[in-house]
């Protein structure tokens, strides 16, 4: 190489090496310029963990049972004994049908069956001395036979007579009407001086039992597989501070075709009487938790246009993913379907403003930028 070449071939070298630098600068700087273009979100990872679901329900506490109570035999209400509120106990008299009419039907009976009881003494009597007679061939046996047939007839009409005074006896003791449980009187539908009637029945007054009510409130059918007898659950009454803590006593197998609901029942211990039946009650229910469930956290889920879906980082893009899910409570929302566990999921503001297809840099939850 002669001495005069050298110096062009060094010239080439510096250009080329000039020229490299400014692409790869140009470069760098693009690659900055699209890092700067692109959103910056925070972002987590699909996990697996437990989940303690809580289902809130509206409703009402209901008398655990209400009766209407009505005359069991015809006739004038002699007295009523009980008021709208008044506390009773089972077995307490409520009101009186008058006895007059039943307690001479009661004497009548008696005089019945004391008639009966001496007929057929007097015909047992007079078969005790055919039959003597008989053994001495004194009387024919056809005579005896009619005695026999006799005793037979006044034993059956004895029977008879001690049925209708035990009738008797019965319908006089149904003219006080009693209680059939503890309760409260809820209505009072009937005065001294009503004529009462068996058919139809005369309601007198209706009783509910309010030592124990039941709150009932209504499901939607795709929480129904997590409700079981025996889950917690917390009550909440206007007017009570402290929610009521109870369990589920009874879920319902068939759905109310007017609300598309199951009925789950509670029983609530009301011994002060301090809850009244018919009011309104937001119940918590808490069924037993979830193991090893995919977990995202709430602000992650997106609802448009009737889909549910959310976003995920693909390669600098916000990638929207549709999902269905399932439980879901203030910490996190359960995953059915659409999502694996360690996929990158956008919270937070940015799940709700980034535009899907946007470019976007990922700031994991209490991390840097990636």
């Amino acid at each position: 190489m002669s001495s005069r070449s050298l110096p062009l071939m060094l010239c080439a070298l510096a250009l080329t090496f000039a020229a490299c630098k400014g692409e790869t600068r140009a470069k760098a700087s693009q690659t900055e310029a699209v890092k700067a273009d692109a959103a910056e979100v925070k972002t987590t990872l699909v996990r697996r963990g437990s989940i303690v679901p809580r289902i809130t329900a509206a409703g009402s506490l209901l008398a655990r049972r209400e009766s209407q109570i009505g005359a069991q035999v015809t006739g004038r209400i002699e007295r009523v004994m009980v008021s709208v509120g008044d506390r009773v106990e089972v077995d307490q008299p409520l009101f009186e049908i008058d006895p007059e009419t039943y307690k001479a039907a009661l004497a009548q009976a008696q005089a019945g069956l004391e008639l009966a009881r001496a007929q057929r003494e007097q015909s047992e009597a007079d078969l005790g001395r055919a039959r003597a007679l008989r053994a001495r061939d004194l009387v024919p046996q056809q005579q005896l036979d009619r005695l026999v047939t006799q005793v037979a007839v006044a034993r059956a009409q004895e029977k008879q007579a001690f049925e209708a005074v035990a009738m008797a006896r019965q319908n006089l003791d149904k003219t006080v009407v009693r209680a059939p449980y503890a309760g409260s009187i809820s209505k009072r539908l009937a005065d001294e001086g009503t004529m009462a009637l068996t058919m139809p029945q005369t309601i007198v007054v209706v009783l509910q039992e309010t030592e124990v009510l039941e709150a009932r409130v209504g499901i939607p059918e795709s929480q129904l597989s997590l409700v079981k007898p025996g889950d917690s659950a917390f009550l909440h009454v206007q007017g009570i501070p402290d929610p009521i803590e109870t369990r589920v006593s009874a879920v319902s197998d068939s759905i109310d075709p007017a609300t598309r609901t199951y009925l789950v029942k509670m029983l609530v211990p009301n011994p002060d009487r301090s809850l009244k039946a018919g009011v309104f009650a937001h119940v918590d229910i808490v069924p037993q938790s979830l193991s090893e469930v995919l977990l995202i956290p709430p602000d992650a889920v997106r609802t448009e246009d009737g889909e549910t879906r959310v976003l995920i980082v693909r390669d600098g893009l916000a990638v929207p993913v549709p999902v269905r899910i399932g439980i879901a409570t203030e910490e996190a929302v359960e995953v059915l379907s659409g999502l694996e566990a360690g996929t990158e999921v956008i919270v937070g503001e940015g799940a709700r403003t980034i535009a899907p297809g946007m470019r976007v840099r990922a700031q994991p939850a209490g991390g840097s930028s990636t």
